[in-house]
């Protein structure tokens, strides 16, 4: 009688890099003022939901854009936003039950052009990296009473479930005492941190930190400049089934919506800054798993077939959280910078970092200046990778140089792929009966499950006999091989 266990592990079943071009067609509300210059255009696109049928995985997500810009009537800094849905369909070969995906959404870049006061075009060009894990059920004999089996010992990684959640947020802050009351907002820079981690039975709480940097314009003739920063704490309990305590989660956090405005504080005055939102969090929670696979069987009395299944695990695994520190330097053409007035550092790709700061220029306007240098980043299976903190320097009239700290979770392994019994057929034919005594000389790095499948014994019977502790021959020697 056969004992026969079903394996279902979460495999990579689809791994690719989709483009997504998308041309929008902006044009200002009725509140908004004409534009005579736009200083920034910037372009937040991040997912929503994703669904899996007929072998289709198709992602819902919005691109959020945001524009500052000169205002033709008063000459003064204006803002406007539009919000955008986008959809994608992916065609995945094959048809998969117990689908979990992991996505995440890697900005490439983005032009404009002013058609007239009131319209921009738009062109917006991102990847959406998508990980697609499914379970493949594989059958494999653990035990039977008519033959010897072989029971390998593997230690793997094993993914045990994903989940996209979002966390909201509404704060306000003052803004510096000694700042004239708000008249605009006009930029938004946020950074992300996963602080804290917890898991208990099938639940799971995210602890996130955004710290938002906001430059505004003051209710004054000169329109002075000011900045306003704020720190937001994040919790989110989400609910992942089979996962438990000693499980490891890698996290990514993605900006969602964001709204940001000024408020009146108790004295009627506009120094009060309200932001609104949310954090797209990304989850996936890995478990280190020992097992024992069948990969061989034979009986000592009859002739066996053995029908023989894969299985690919995530072997040699480990998680690592770390810190990785350097510098590097962004070099801006036909601009003179003189003063940084705000200044944002995002790892934008995985290999990347995408620097963007509002400067002054040596006649003293505002410019938004942005660039993406490649440096050297830790190189992992799955990696969750923030800026943690970072300085910078004005080297020259066209270069900032920046030191930065980079905190990383991520999860390393090799594939490996498993042969395992799935079912044994003994068939009619009877084999010899083995002699009760072999001498044998057995190479180095023999296995004695090979030497003994050969002579139709069992190892463990040589083991005993030649008072051998391993599985394995580390020299040349005789051995003395006993029948069953």
């Amino acid at each position: 009688m056969e004992n026969i266990r079903e394996l279902r592990e979460k495999c990579g079943v689809f791994t690719k890099c989709v483009d997504v071009d998308l041309d929008f067609q902006e044009n200002l509300m009725a509140y908004n003022e004409d534009m005579l210059k736009i200083i920034r255009c910037c372009i937040n696109n991040y997912v929503v939901n994703t669904d899996y049928a007929n072998g289709v995985l198709t992602v819902y997500g919005k691109s959020k854009i945001f524009l500052t810009y000169i205002s033709e009537t008063s000459s003064c800094l204006t803002t406007a936003d539009f919000e955008e849905d986008f959809q994608k369909s992916i065609n995945i070969e094959g048809t998969y039950d117990d689908v979990c995906s992991d996505i995440l959404v890697i900005n490439r870049y983005s032009n404009f052009r002013v058609i007239n006061q009131r319209r921009i075009d738009i062109h917006n060009a991102f990847a959406l990296n998508v990980r697609l894990c499914a379970c493949t059920p594989v059958k494999m004999v653990e035990t039977t009473e008519n033959a010897l089996v072989r029971r390998d010992t593997v230690n793997y990684i094993s993914l045990i479930g994903t989940a996209f959640s979002r966390g909201e947020f509404d704060e306000e802050t003052p803004v510096p005492a000694d700042s004239d009351p708000v008249r605009k907002i006009i930029n938004v820079f946020s950074a992300l941190h996963c602080e804290e981690t917890k898991i208990i039975k099938n639940k799971m709480l995210v602890k996130a930190t955004a710290e938002f940097s906001v430059l505004y314009t003051t209710d004054t003739e000169n329109e002075a400049i000011r900045k306003c920063e704020k720190s937001v704490s994040i919790s989110k309990i989400i609910d992942i089934n089979d996962i438990d305590e000693g499980d490891n989660a890698l996290v990514n956090l993605a900006q969602g919506s964001i709204y940001v405005k000024p408020k009146p504080d108790k004295n009627n005055e506009l120094k009060m800054i309200e932001i609104i939102g949310e954090i797209n969090i990304n989850v996936s929670v890995y478990r280190k798993v020992t097992t024992a696979l069948t990969t061989d069987a034979y009986a000592t009395d009859v002739e066996t077939n053995n029908t023989m299944s894969k299985i690919t695990l995530n072997t040699n695994g480990d998680f690592i959280n770390d810190v990785a520190s350097g510098k590097t330097a962004f070099q801006f053409d036909n601009i003179k910078i003189a003063e940084i007035v705000d200044i944002s550092l995002i790892v934008c790709d995985g290999k990347s970092l995408e620097l963007t700061a509002f400067v002054r220029n040596t006649k003293g306007e505002l410019v938004c200046v942005s660039r993406r240098q490649e440096v050297e980043m830790v190189d992992y299976n799955i990696c969750s990778i923030y800026v943690k903190s970072f300085d910078y320097v004005i080297n020259s009239e066209n270069e900032i140089g920046v030191r930065y700290l980079l905190e990383y979770s991520a999860v390393g392994y090799s594939e490996k792929t498993y042969s395992v019994v799935s079912e044994i057929k003994q068939t009619d034919k009877v084999m010899p009966d083995s002699p009760a005594l072999v001498v044998y000389f057995a190479n180095r790095n023999e296995e004695l499950w090979d030497i003994a499948k050969k002579f139709r014994t069992s190892a463990e019977l040589i083991k005993t006999e030649n008072e051998l502790t391993d599985d394995v021959i580390t020299s040349r020697r005789i051995l003395l091989i006993p029948g069953m």
